[in-house]
């Protein structure tokens, strides 16, 4: 625990119904505790992208604790990216989020009850570095080319997976599905009148420029995405690899959505239509600015995507 030096601990406080901010109290006090000492702070986020400011600005921390999902956790590895790898804080995840992958990929259980969230496997965490995706995005305007960079710790999607992710906000609070339910439900809106492929230009590795029609395009750093569908099973954060899952069409959708279920267990990776594809590098371009894009599940707009791996660029505590 003392490896654990001060800590930030970030949170949603509307996240859980106002729950999530209860939970960091406890983990402050909880902290305190064993560690015998008052090295703990809170900041709660008050709107979009704020957890990536209040990350940036922790250089002065050891350890910085996103408490939520991926989303909360997505924004606070932008925030520390932003930082100098010799000064950069470890990132430590308390999973009370929807989706919770890059908790899954940790080897971390979901809380499903936020009043009693178990604190205890930061009492066996070591920090080990992991690999981080970096996403330079670009967008054309009036003749113009607007050029920025963003970060991914578990997953970069396009197409139906995309659109599906981006659904369960909104469905999230119509229905108050969480977890897989949520995800299946969305999904099966999507492939209702929503259905259709997504042509795009893609490269690896800057080999050959191809076509595909794809119906959904998964580039992971971590096995799953969607609450536990394993799209890439064997994906590995630290092997300095993108793991990528697309499949493509035309197929009817009395075809697609069995394959899409069927990833629940990593059933689809046999499929005809699936491919799978390991690269360093992979270059994208779309035909239309408005497709459907998430990383970590957060909503991004672009024309153009070039994602390459940064090696054990962001060290994160691991439970033993």
């Amino acid at each position: 625990m003392d490896a654990l030096g001060r800590v930030l601990i970030v949170v949603n406080p509307a996240a859980q119904s106002g729950a999530a901010a209860g939970a960091a109290e406890r983990l402050k006090r909880f902290l305190t505790m064993y560690c015998h000492r008052e090295a703990f702070d809170i900041a709660q986020t008050e709107r979009p992208r704020h957890a990536t400011e209040i990350a940036a600005g922790a250089a002065g921390y050891d350890t910085v604790i996103a408490l939520g999902g991926d989303g909360v956790v997505h924004e606070v590895a932008c925030g520390l990216m932003r930082i100098e790898k010799g000064r950069r804080p470890t990132l430590g995840v308390i999973p009370v989020g929807s989706g919770n992958d890059f908790a899954r990929t940790l080897g971390l259980t979901d809380v499903t009850d936020v009043s009693g969230t178990d604190f205890s496997p930061l009492l066996t965490s070591s920090a080990a570095p992991i690999d981080v995706l970096e996403i330079t995005c670009r967008s054309h305007t009036g003749g113009t080319t607007r050029t920025w960079t963003e970060y991914a710790v578990q997953t970069i999607s396009f197409g139906l997976d995309a659109a599906i992710a981006i659904d369960t906000h909104a469905m999230r609070k119509i229905t108050g599905l969480t977890g897989a339910p949520l995800y299946l439900a969305s999904g099966l809106k999507a492939f209702g009148r929503d259905y259709r492929d997504f042509p795009a230009h893609v490269r690896f590795d800057g080999g050959a420029e191809k076509r595909v029609r794809a119906i959904i395009f998964a580039i992971q750093n971590g096995p799953t995405y969607g609450s536990g569908f394993r799209i890439c099973p064997q994906a590995d954060p630290c092997d300095g690899l993108l793991d990528v899952c697309y499949a493509t069409g035309p197929v009817p959708r009395a075809v697609a959505l069995p394959v899409f279920l069927s990833a629940k267990n990593g059933g689809h990776t046999h499929n005809p239509h699936v491919h799978l594809q390991r690269a360093k590098r992979v270059d994208l371009v779309f035909p239309s600015p408005t497709y459907p894009i998430q990383l970590d599940g957060e909503q991004v707009g672009a024309a153009e995507m070039s994602i390459e791996v940064l090696p054990s660029t962001l060290s994160v505590l691991w439970p033993r």
